[in-house]
This record gives structure tokens, sequence and C-alpha cells, in this order.
């Protein structure tokens, strides 16, 4: 075969791949144009159905201000959709015409955390620990808030230590274990 003939086929060859990844892009992007509107409404659904279940709950406590499982159910809803202040008043109600239910006082003192109360979530965090020691998620998310908001990283240690005592598997939501979140701690505090 001649050298002219093998660099057509050459030629050929990588006008094909470039036409075969031009043609892949292009349905790619078309792909991804039809799909994100699709995306958007399941999102705009979502939040309309929170929104929903929402207004239902609110509707709810004021037809029946004594249901503590709905003022429950409506701090849950405030806290999925991140308004923690009014998970606060939830919550508190709840408690009011329930005290002591360690879950929700657990969900209280995060929502506190997250409304930039953090003395005020230690402080239910404790009322937790007192009734129930081994209350895991109150004493971890004690620990959460001692390190990142009162930047108290040794008592936060203290705090995983006893809950790792509780529970040598207790994991972060990330996935990390808490001895290892403790160790990663402790060498940090060694580094000079």
């Amino acid at each position: 075969m001649s050298q002219k003939g093998s660099q057509v086929k050459k030629q050929t060859l990588y006008i094909s791949i470039a036409t075969s990844l031009l043609i892949g892009f292009v349905c790619g992007v078309l792909y991804s144009a039809l799909q994100t509107p699709s995306l958007m409404s399941t999102e705009e659904h979502t939040h309309d159905q929170a929104t929903a279940a929402i207004e239902s709950l609110e509707q709810q406590t004021s037809n029946n201000p004594d249901d503590r499982e709905a003022w429950v159910k409506l701090g849950h809803a405030y806290f999925d959709s991140d308004q923690p202040s009014n998970a606060i008043k939830a919550y508190r109600k709840a408690l009011e015409l329930m005290p002591g239910d360690m879950n929700v006082m657990t969900d209280l003192g995060v929502m506190y955390r997250r409304n930039k109360q953090p003395k005020e979530a230690i402080a239910i965090f404790d009322k937790v620990l007192q009734q129930d020691p081994n209350h895991e998620q109150a004493r971890f998310n004690k620990g959460v808030v001692l390190l990142s908001d009162l930047d108290d990283r040794k008592a936060a240690i203290v705090e995983w230590k006893k809950l790792v005592v509780i529970n040598p598997l207790a994991a972060t939501p990330s996935g990390t274990t808490v001895k290892e979140l403790i160790l990663q701690l402790e060498n940090q505090a060694q580094e000079p």
C-alpha cells in the first residue's frame, strides 16, 4: 500500500474518531439539558411537599394545641427544612406537653446549635445526659458543639471518649468512627 493511501486511511480514522467524540459530546449535552428540568421540578416538588406538610401540621397544632405528637412532627418538619427557630418553638411546646422525652430534647439541642445558641444546646444535652448518661446522640452532639462552636477540643474529646466506652463502634454521620476522630484530634493537638 502506498504512503498516500495509508495517510488517507489514518486521516479517515482520525475524522471518524473526532466525529464520534463530537456526536457523543453533543448527545451528552442534550441529554443533560433535557434531564436538568426534571431534576429541578423534583426539587420543587419536594419543597412543595415539605411546605404542604408544615402547613398541615401547623393547622393540626392550631386545631388541637394539646396534640404532643403533632408538635413533635412539626418540630421535625422544621428541623428537616432548616428552620431552627421554628423547630425550637415546636419542640419546646411538645416538651411542655410531655416533659422528659430525651430524643426530642436532643433534637431541640441540635436546633439550638443551628440557631447559633451553643450554650443553650449544651444545657439541653446536659439535661439529657443527667437522665441517661448512655444517650449516645446527646453525648455525640455535645462533643460537636464543644469542638465546633465553643472551641473546646479537650472537653469534646472527653465527651467522645465516654461515648466510645458506651459504644466502641460509634461513628460520625460521615462514617468515621469516633475512635478515629479522637485520635485525629489528639494528634492535631500534639502538632506544633
